[in-house]
């Protein structure tokens, strides 16, 4: 997985940035793993994935995340309900020809990957 940990000048804080396909993990990751035990935690759970094979499920504000020996999954629900008359409004008498959908941001990536970046994540926040 292809990332960069930068400086966000914008809220004064670093974040990681990814491609788009991997964008759900890189924010789930700047905005919840911040503090040493949430790092600590997903870490852990990542590390028990590997060798035990258990499965971790994590959920942090809009991020559903799951890790498991496949590797790390994030998904990042979409609230759409406000914006849902005005876009159906868009396409006039036409109502069913939007649908607003829920499902969100879905982003996949393997344990070591995850690994790596967190830890160089937790090495940047130090």
């Amino acid at each position: 997985m292809d990332y960069e940990i930068a400086f966000d000048q914008d809220e004064n804080v670093y974040r990681i940035y990814t491609g788009y396909e991997f964008a759900a993990i890189g924010e789930w990751v700047s905005e919840y793993v911040r503090d040493l035990e949430s790092i600590q935690r997903v870490l852990m759970a990542a590390r028990l994935a590997e060798t035990e094979k258990e499965t971790t499920a994590f959920k942090h504000g809009p991020f559903d995340v799951i890790l498991s020996e496949e590797g790390a999954s994030v998904s990042r629900q979409v609230d759409l309900d406000s914006a849902e008359e005005e876009i159906k409004a868009m396409f006039d008498t036409q109502e069913s020809f939007y649908q607003t959908s829920t499902d969100g941001i879905q982003a996949e990536c393997g344990l070591e990957d995850l690994i790596n970046m967190i830890e160089n994540w937790h090495e940047v926040l130090q």
